[in-house]
């Protein structure tokens, strides 16, 4: 039964890949549990973070700090099932990695392969004007993403660390004279830093989908196996010059 859309979209190759099974390197992708739990922990760490920029514009008050302590106690609770899952599954796949990597090949090329056959059944210039789009797309949110973010994406996860440092830090024997304490700057910047580092997770996530729309539209294209639409009526041409000149 052919699966096919009647055209080519965007929605429908994402749901095409997506449908592909993720194969030996599948217990490497985040659970979804997990996933939003960690997205919880930012909060955290950021709702942990807020009386440190609060108590620059108000009064210090008591609030203020157990604010801050039920922020660093919901972020490590929050993170801790991910961190320990990350732990086990590094240090069961680190000894067999080499195994791991050529299996997992194996099972992408043959994933390809189909993705590419079921993408050669529509017209190549809807291939081409995807392929172009997505790669218009790619480089336009890269300008944008160094326009507003400074290449602060390509330090990964070291500015929430830095944040984390900072929370855990402060928030020892923390009271209110002390959070009167906190330098503006730091105030600031510590929300800023986890703000920031997901606004670059989400837009370097939406760079990499448009990466691979790119290779799989392009890989397509270079192994389309039909014949040019000129050289068939080349061929058909030189077929009729042949048969007219036949006695």
């Amino acid at each position: 039964m052919d699966d096919r859309p009647p055209a080519l979209s965007f929605a429908a190759l994402d749901a095409r890949i997506e449908a592909m099974p993720d194969g030996p390197a599948s217990i490497l992708k985040t659970p979804r549990i997990l996933y939003w739990l960690n997205i919880l922990g930012s909060v955290a760490i950021v709702f942990g973070l807020l009386p440190f920029l609060l108590v620059q514009f108000l009064t210090p008050q008591w609030w203020m700090v157990q604010m801050a302590q039920v922020g660093v106690w919901s972020a490590g609770l929050l993170y801790a099932p991910g961190i320990l899952r990350g732990l086990v599954v590094m240090a069961r796949e680190f000894w067999h990695w080499r195994i791991k990597l050529v299996a997992q090949s194996d099972h992408d090329l043959a994933q390809f392969r189909g993705l590419r056959t079921w993408l050669q059944a529509f017209p190549r210039t809807e291939l081409e004007e995807h392929r172009n789009f997505a790669r218009f797309a790619h480089e336009r949110l890269g300008s944008k993403l160094v326009l507003l973010m400074g290449g602060i994406e390509r330090a990964g996860i070291l500015p929430v660390l830095v944040a984390g440092f900072f929370l855990l830090r402060e928030v020892d024997g923390l009271g209110i004279e002390s959070l009167a304490d906190v330098p503006l700057w730091q105030g600031v910047l510590a929300p800023f830093l986890v703000i920031t580092w997901w606004m670059g997770v989400m837009a370097v996530r939406m760079r990499l989908t448009h990466e691979l729309y790119v290779m799989v539209l392009t890989d397509a294209l270079e192994h389309d196996t039909e014949e040019p639409a000129s050289t068939l009526i080349a061929e058909r041409r030189e077929c009729q010059v042949i048969e007219s000149s036949d006695p």
